[in-house]
């Protein structure tokens, strides 16, 4: 980060990765005016205000306050106290409001080698009385998308691409005109409307991923953030300025503090202050997929947790999907373990079941995380763990820490273990939820971790099947301020938990994808995407979710073989004519195995039942996931068809992973249902038209080549595959 201020001091420029981020010398001291790349051509912002919203009880929340959030009133009124640049990398602006003696602290982190400012924004009341804060953003950036011809409400000036989730149906990203997504002028006054993305409980990627991409159409550039907070989140797509005469510009809120969106209220008592969630945005020249590669590196460099290299994203076999479904037994695990072993797993993870009595549901036991005595013989689960470490495997097992099913002991705990709403326990039946904020709470679950560890577990997969909601009324001043203090000392907890067992990996699982925020995702190693079930359905989640999650961070589930959830009480369909003929050509298999090396492959299935072609091809494939990990986790996702829809069962699906300049991708591409058998893939342009050659490595064998040509002047890859509901994995090398 470079900062350049003006000879005459009327305007400071931050100049960081080919970003400007400006601040103009206002009244009340430098206020911030403009976020563009620094090409150049950008127009000066029209209006500086601090980089945040603030409201408190009392006083006026600000213009049009029903319908935007990003233009409350305070911020206006604070002067700035102090600029100063802390290191290299981070600027600090500290603005106050004498009247009221509230300071807001704004931090801004510029990323090392990647085109993203994170910014951290703390309230602090410097009164003699409590205040009561309504709204308090994370970040509030000025003067996007203000160069170009086209007026900003132009049809052909801003794509807004944003991405809507749902339980086995993530990553489905979308994209509008502002004016189709609510914003457009209306009037000689303000603009009264804007854009708004939301999420409310601790399920905060179950309706959107926490994340926006704003591209410029007309100068090639985008605008992006994302939000780091499983409790409430709110992004913000508005306009300030005077519509009928043009004198504004775009601007991009981010909030997880707001009464308005979630009912987030917080007293301030006197010295006291208060952090708002943190946020991450940028610039850059370029689409949506330059967007992402910012956003990627960025994960990468800043957020992932680390561990040993040699222990990054291990081909873990897991029994749950399309396999035992919850319900483990020393007879149903010793064939599942030899044969994850046999085909080159690194790690077996038993899932849920494994504390229930044999025949019993085990929905409202979780809590006790005892293991069964009568599911694993005389030896017990130590004695499946030990079967599964002679194989030559590392151990992981299955909990769901945050919750506590009726029927458990620890349901027997007092109301201050668990969350309180309206006089009652938050949730019921299966799960009511435990409050982390009680240091017993955690001491409790640390206590369970340890005795997992202590047998020998190196994974410990936490799932999150249930919302709290409007959170808790009885840790902090609102619920919503309840539920984000319960999910910060969650937080914490699993910093100790990798504090106190370094050497374990940590995995979230959201019942598939309806957690899926940074703010978990960079405390936990690995992360389970998804748990769609349908193997043809996976591409389009795959391809979507790359957009918001690290490649080797993402678990894609590959099950050959699978015993569908509806098919879980009739094993015997495993062992059919028709089913084992519908596997016999492989097309299914590959299929699978290919939706795995998309990022970190968690294979299940009832592999063991696989005939000796099948067998080959989860062997072959295993071995190239694990040969390609390495480029896999400095890869960055593109998109040479776009996005494909979960339920287009007639279109093709390709995601491709290529190296920083490109010289090499790995791309795998997906017939579905389509009626024609070719397919035209448009690969990044790269530095010029290099020599390029297209090499399938998935799967080898001759009878499966698929017939390729590629147009070195287009960049265009034509790929044939003859038949429905075939895929390939390519390599592209450019000399």
């Amino acid at each position: 980060m470079e900062v350049m201020t003006q000879s005459d001091q009327s305007f400071i420029q931050c100049l960081h990765e080919n970003m400007v981020l400006r601040f103009e010398q206002t009244e009340n001291g430098y206020c911030q005016s403009l976020l563009n790349t620094d090409d150049g051509r950008m127009a000066p912002g029209p209006i500086a205000l601090p980089g945040f919203q603030l409201a408190i009880a009392g006083r006026p929340y600000g213009a049009l306050s029903s319908m935007v959030s990003g233009m409350t009133s305070l911020p206006s009124e604070m002067k700035l106290e102090s600029m100063k640049q802390a290191d290299e990398q981070r600027l600090i602006f500290l603005y106050l409001h004498d009247k009221l003696q509230l300071s807001v602290e704004v931090e801004m982190h510029f990323i090392p080698d990647a085109a993203i400012i994170r910014q951290s924004t703390t309230v602090r009341n410097d009164s003699n009385r409590p205040i009561v804060l309504t709204h308090l953003s994370s970040t509030s950036i000025q003067g996007i998308a203000t160069d170009g011809c086209r007026p900003w409400y132009d049809k052909n000036k801003i794509r807004v691409h944003y991405c809507r989730q749902s339980w086995n149906g993530e990553g489905q990203w979308r994209s509008g005109d502002l004016e189709e997504l609510g914003l457009y002028p209306s009037s000689v006054h303000g603009i009264g409307a804007a854009i708004h993305f939301a999420s409310y409980g601790s399920q905060s990627t179950s309706r959107f991923l926490p994340m926006i991409v704003l591209e410029d159409m007309e100068t090639g550039k985008s605008w992006y953030m994302q939000i780091e907070t499983s409790a409430n989140w709110h992004i913000e797509v508005g306009y300030r300025g005077t519509s009928a005469f043009n004198k504004g510009a775009l601007f991009l809120h981010a909030d997880g503090a707001s009464e308005r969106y979630g009912g987030w209220t917080h007293e301030l008592l006197p010295g006291e202050s208060f952090t708002a969630v943190p946020v991450a945005v940028g610039c850059c020249t370029g689409h949506f997929a330059d967007a992402v590669k910012q956003l990627t590196k960025y994960r990468r460099s800043f957020l992932k947790p680390s561990h040993a290299e040699e222990f990054e994203s291990p081909l873990i076999y897991n029994d749950y999907m399309n396999c035992l479904w919850a319900d483990p037994t020393t007879d149903k695990l010793i064939p599942q373990i030899d044969a994850a072993a046999a085909a080159g797993a690194e790690c077996y993870c038993i899932d849920a079941g494994w504390f229930a009595k044999a025949n019993q549901a085990w929905g409202t036991g979780l809590g006790d995380w005892k293991p069964s005595e009568d599911r694993f013989g005389e030896e017990g689960l130590q004695g499946i763990f030990d079967y599964i470490r002679k194989k030559g495997l590392r151990i992981g097992i299955w909990l769901e820490m945050e919750v506590c099913g009726e029927d458990a002991e620890l349901g027997q705990k007092p109301d201050s273990w668990f969350l309180m709403r309206n006089g009652a326990r938050v949730g019921g039946g299966p799960r009511w939820f435990l409050n982390f904020t009680n240091p017993e709470v955690r001491e409790y679950l640390h206590r369970v971790i340890d005795r997992l560890v202590g047998m020998g577990a190196d994974l410990i997969r936490n799932d999150c099947n249930d919302c709290i909601g409007n959170g808790d009324d009885q840790i902090a001043h609102s619920p919503a301020g309840g539920l984000l203090e319960n999910m910060r000392v969650f937080y914490a907890f699993i910093e100790e938990v990798r504090t106190r067992h370094p050497h374990i990996l940590l995995e979230n699982c959201g019942s598939g994808g309806m957690r899926s925020d940074y703010g978990i995702l960079s405390r936990f190693h690995l992360h389970s995407t998804s748990d769609q079930e349908a193997y043809y359905n996976n591409p389009s989640i795959i391809s979507g979710l790359l957009a918001a999650i690290l490649p080797e961070q993402a678990g894609f589930w590959t099950y050959p073989y699978p015993l569908l959830f509806h098919e879980k009480e009739q094993p015997q369909l495993l062992t059919t004519h028709d089913y084992q003929s519908s596997m016999s050509n492989g097309e299914q298999t590959i299929f699978n195995m290919i939706n795995g090396m998309c990022g970190s492959m968690y294979l299940s299935g009832h592999i063991e039942m696989a005939d000796e072609l099948n067998w080959q091809l989860i062997r072959e494939g295993v071995a190239l996931y694990k040969r390609e990990r390495k480029h896999i986790r400095q890869a960055y996702p593109i998109w040479p068809i776009g996005f494909t829809r979960l339920n287009d069962k007639n279109g093709w699906a390709c995601v491709g992973l290529a190296s920083e300049d490109q010289s090499r991708i790995l791309l795998a591409v997906w017939r579905l249902g389509s009626a024609e058998p070719y397919i035209e893939l448009q690969l990044p342009n790269g530095e010029g038209n290099r020599k390029s050659s297209i090499k399938q490595l998935y799967p080898s064998g001759e009878q499966y080549q698929a017939r390729t040509y590629y147009n070195t002047y287009s960049c265009k890859l034509t790929v044939h595959l003859p038949q429905s509901f075939q895929a390939r994995y390519f390599e592209v090398i450019r000399e």
